[in-house]
């Protein structure tokens, strides 16, 4: 009986010594993650039941609530960890975002949020805890849409730098005679657009400031192609009309239309300039086409007048419409030489048309007269005489005198072919 009572008190006393063992094990625990700012309430509160557990020799229960302090302890601090992490990396983001000139107001207020949530606790197993998930959660997102805003604020900065370089390089051009009047005219509204894209993106807009920004380099770019192209045209339009000048051809117009294309051009008036410098070329294309016509135009006119007159053709509509030609072929005015030219050639063909006609018409009224030859027709030696008279009109090119004398003769054969009028 003895040895039964005193094997039972080794036993109680070796739980007694496991109990105190798991007990220092978890206060020392304690007492080291207490160093940190964690909040490691639950796990001294839990330590301290099992204290009590103790000293009521609760010795079987003792040692587990002393894990669960242990337990506890460890969660709280690697929570309480992580959450420093995050809210760390939050403030470097938020610090990152403020050297960019952007607002932070969000990110800090998302700061602020996950305080309250460590704030309230939460129950687990039973213990109420600091609610370290949450707020880690909180503040990771917050840096996430801090990272993205960081990447996107980057990215348009950068686009921000290459439109100012853009614009630089536009006000740098050789060839910019005129610096301050280029300015005026080609920067100053780019330089707006700048400071509209550092805007955006003070107040956060990264996309708009990007947006505004890649607008600035792609205009710059199509105004500096618009430069380099214009000045190419317009030089290659000037040499072209000083070859068309040595060949004698008015240039005047074209010419001060160029002198005022260059003066847009000089004062960053650029798209517009560019537009009227391919115009120009091609006017000054047409110009030669439309000279070479008129000149050869006018020539084969005259050529075919000088024959027709040589036949006994006079027409004052034709020589009228040539001599206008000359005139306007020597003010320049190639287009109105050519109408002229036309003009003139629609004279010959109306002219030509009138002298077949009249000539078809004599020869049916010689047929005419020739049946009559053997016939009683006293007025007969009339009629053959006028016929005679409008045939030698004919060919000395009196046609209006010759229609006449056809005329005469057809009433004369007229009156012939009449029935006499019976007598009372």
């Amino acid at each position: 009986m003895a040895s039964e009572m005193a094997g039972r008190g080794f036993f109680r006393a070796g739980k007694a010594r496991h109990a105190e063992e798991a007990i220092g094990r978890s206060e020392g625990l304690v007492t080291v993650l207490r160093l940190t700012q964690a909040d490691l309430e639950p796990a001294e509160e839990a330590l301290r039941a099992a204290k009590d557990l103790f000293r009521a020799h609760e010795f079987s229960k003792a040692p587990s609530g002393a894990r669960r302090a242990e337990s506890l302890a460890i969660a709280l601090d690697e929570r309480f960890a992580a959450y420093q992490r995050a809210r760390e990396a939050l403030r470097i983001r938020i610090n990152e975002l403020r050297r960019l000139g952007l607002h932070t107001e969000e990110f800090e207020a998302a700061e602020g949020r996950a305080e309250e949530k460590v704030g309230t606790a939460v129950l687990e197993n039973g213990v109420a805890v600091p609610n370290y998930l949450e707020a880690r959660i909180v503040l990771e997102r917050a840096a996430q849409d801090g990272l993205a805003l960081l990447m996107k604020a980057n990215a348009a900065s950068n686009r921000i730098f290459l439109a100012e370089m853009a614009i630089e390089a536009l006000g740098d051009m050789n060839g910019i005679t005129d610096p301050r009047a280029f300015a005026q005219g080609a920067l100053v509204a780019l330089e707006h657009s700048l400071e509209d894209a550092t805007r955006e993106l003070a107040v956060g807009d990264a996309d708009g400031a990007m947006r505004i920004a890649t607008e600035i380099e792609s205009r710059a770019e199509r105004l500096r192609a618009a430069f380099l192209e214009s000045g190419a045209l317009l030089d290659r339009t000037e040499r072209r009309l000083g070859e068309l000048r040595a060949e004698g051809i008015v240039t005047e117009r074209i010419e001060r239309q160029l002198a005022y294309a260059r003066s847009m051009r000089s004062k960053g008036v650029l798209e517009p300039c560019l537009e009227m410098a391919r115009r120009l070329e091609e006017d000054a294309a047409r110009l030669a086409e439309s000279h070479a016509r008129a000149v050869t135009g006018l020539q084969d006119a005259e050529v075919l007048y000088s024959r027709l007159v040589r036949e006994g053709f006079h027409s004052y509509e034709a020589d009228a419409a040539i001599k206008d030609a000359r005139r306007a072929l020597k003010e320049g005015n190639y287009v109105r030489a050519l109408e002229h030219v036309d003009r003139a050639h629609g004279a010959f063909v109306r002219r030509r048309n009138a002298r077949e006609a009249l000539a078809k018409s004599l020869a049916e009224t010689q047929r005419r007269v020739e049946l009559l030859n053997n016939a009683d027709f006293p007025m007969l030696p009339d009629v053959q005489e006028v016929l005679g008279r409008a045939e030698r009109e004919f060919r000395q090119g009196n046609y209006s005198g010759s229609s006449e004398d056809l005329q005469i003769a057809t009433v004369l054969l007229s009156q012939g072919s009449r029935p006499a009028a019976p007598r009372p």
